[in-house]
């Protein structure tokens, strides 16, 4: 009796391989033959589950963006209750930025997204963009000892404070810059630079105004 085709096992299958490309070649890579030969397929095997280039590459930057919310948001979301409050802010920031042999992969793997998005604006906006924005809004919001939220539906709702808006950006600004260089300039910005410059940035939040 033949083997039942797991299609869903297939996918992860074509979803691993792309990913190995991604990560090599960044979305241009990303093609029905080269992910086929990646995968140890024919071209008419993977026809089967995409019909043409561009069904395979939105397959694999939704691939890519769940593995990114997957591998990092468990780290930026674990309790930190050691040290300044600073401190514990540079440590979730920290997480976004390619600092290590992971970390780099993880920053491959978003400039892989971000170009999708550039090449087919997402109705909504980019997710990733919103997902990093989400963060470092809680982040600035802790830091300036304001209620940060709680209810998964109000993580993208912009802070009821401009200021915190206003601070979030920056920071957004600054991780994105920061992060070019460490992967473009190599050597030009240490890990112990970067975590400095965080530092420095986050110690110039100022506190939440008080109400008279």
């Amino acid at each position: 009796m033949p083997r039942l085709v797991d299609h869903a096992e297939r996918r992860a299958e074509i979803a691993e391989a792309a990913l190995r490309v991604v990560l090599r070649e960044g979305l241009d890579g990303v093609t029905v033959r080269g992910i086929a030969t990646e995968a140890g397929w024919s071209t008419g095997s993977l026809r089967h589950y995409f019909a043409n280039q561009h069904e395979l590459q939105a397959y694999v930057m939704t691939a890519a963006t769940e593995t990114l919310r997957n591998r990092v948001l468990p780290r930026v979301q674990r309790p930190r209750t050691s040290g300044s409050a600073v401190e514990r802010v540079v440590s979730i920031v920290a997480e976004m930025l390619p600092l290590d042999a992971q970390r780099h992969e993880e920053y491959a793997l978003w400039a892989a997204v971000t170009e999708w998005e550039r090449r087919h604006p997402p109705a909504g906006g980019s997710r990733t963009w919103h997902d990093q924005r989400a963060l470092y809004r809680q982040c600035v919001a802790a830091l300036r000892g304001q209620a940060t939220t709680r209810r998964l539906e109000d993580v993208g709702l912009p802070h009821p404070d401009p200021e915190v808006e206003e601070w979030a950006a920056v920071l957004h600004t600054f991780v994105d810059g920061l992060a070019s260089q460490l992967v473009n300039t190599p050597g030009a910005v240490s890990a112990e630079t970067a975590g400095d410059l965080l530092r420095a940035l986050m110690r110039a939040v100022p506190p939440a105004r008080r109400s008279s």
